[in-house]
């Protein structure tokens, strides 16, 4: 089977991981890197060996794919304009800044009848994995409760597309949290309730667009209840990400220890162990280029949607739930109620086509931008 030929728009931080996912997937070819800035595009090119440009409208002609790695206020506009021209899509998260933008995503890319996937790395990791196959599988019973926790600090300054709310107006919980609602949804069952609490007293300086810290409220179609709790304003975090499943024959415990190390946990009636572990210490656990495997499988399950014309498990109608789920929650908390997830999304402001100048207009009204 021949390889794909990718395209990588945005050669910024978080494209290293995909590079390295796509050097290790034999079906994979990587023949441009793309960035506005000609030095990134310059450098990542130089040392995955391909061509590179600065306009990715100017290489959609010579590939078959392309994984977008750039701010959120982009992913829309550029997937459409791959769709539209036959191409295969991967987008970061957040796949939109709105319901009606990531609408207009699932619409183009469905009429184009082309691959498309959004990356909630998380679902393609061993460790989530086999969280979510233990739960799926029954080995805890009937999931009742389940609860997850992560701490960061984004630090200052942040990138500069985050201090503009056009760009990005969001805080942690959706930029953030998506992947782990996303988590909830897939391994606990979907989400019909929601209410949320939150502030940004750290970082509402810098990032105007939204929260920096958030408690949030879910009730599950099957009756389960759980919570997310995050930060990306902690200095002196003393965790990383913790996600525990509740149920009626057992209980998992998913962690990312301050060492590095990963490990889920099952406890029953046969006692506590480990059903996984991945320890950075061990050669054989690291990628070739000295890191976690993280985006390896995401990458590979890409690949073969486009080789194999399979739809993806993240695909855009899986991907807009996150977002459904936390702007509801986000409307919760401002009309300080819970608020049934359907219900939000069937506000007629939520079903309206996408309009950028009348985002443009909510963004001015909103955030009151740009300040005088």
């Amino acid at each position: 089977m021949e390889k794909v030929k990718v395209a990588v728009i945005g050669c910024g931080g978080i494209s290293r991981a995909h590079f390295n996912g796509h050097l290790e997937c034999p079906g994979s070819e990587v023949v441009y890197c793309v960035d506005v800035d000609e030095a990134k595009a310059r450098e990542k090119a130089e040392v995955i060996g391909c061509k590179w440009h600065t306009d990715y409208l100017q290489v959609l002609d010579e590939v078959d794919a392309v994984d977008i790695c750039t701010p959120p206020h982009l992913h829309a506009e550029m997937t459409v304009e791959a769709a539209r021209r036959g191409k295969h899509v991967l987008t970061e998260k957040i796949m939109a800044r709105t319901l009606n933008e990531a609408r207009w995503m699932i619409e183009e890319v469905e009429r184009a009848g082309v691959v498309f996937m959004v990356a909630f790395v998380l679902r393609y990791r061993p460790e989530f994995q086999t969280f979510h196959e233990a739960c799926r599988e029954g080995r805890i019973g009937e999931i009742r409760q389940a609860y997850i926790h992560t701490q960061m600090m984004l630090g200052r300054p942040p990138a500069a597309w985050r201090t503009d709310p056009y760009k990005f107006p969001m805080g942690a919980f959706l930029s953030h949290g998506c992947h782990y609602v996303d988590q909830l949804i897939w391994s606990v069952g979907e989400i019909v309730e929601t209410s949320n609490v939150g502030h940004a007293l750290t970082l509402g300086d810098v990032i105007p667009g939204g929260d920096d810290t958030n408690c949030a409220i879910f009730r599950h179609e099957n009756g389960a209840v759980s919570c997310y709790v995050e930060s990306w304003a902690i200095p002196y975090p003393v965790g990383s990400i913790r996600f525990e499943a509740y149920g009626t024959k057992g209980s998992l415990q998913l962690l990312y220890h301050m060492d590095g190390k990963r490990t889920v946990r099952l406890r029953d009636q046969e006692g506590d162990r480990q059903i996984f572990e991945f320890d950075p210490s061990k050669k054989d656990h690291m990628d070739a280029f000295g890191g976690a495997k993280d985006m390896q499988g995401q990458i590979a399950h890409f690949i073969e949607c486009v080789q194999q014309g399979k739809e993806p498990i993240t695909h855009g109608r899986e991907g807009i739930k996150a977002m459904q789920v936390i702007l509801a929650a986000t409307a919760a908390e401002k009309e300080q109620r819970t608020l049934n997830v359907q219900e939000f999304v069937n506000r007629p402001e939520n079903l309206a086509p996408w309009d950028e100048a009348a985002f443009r207009a909510w963004v001015e009204q909103e955030y009151n931008w740009p300040r005088q």
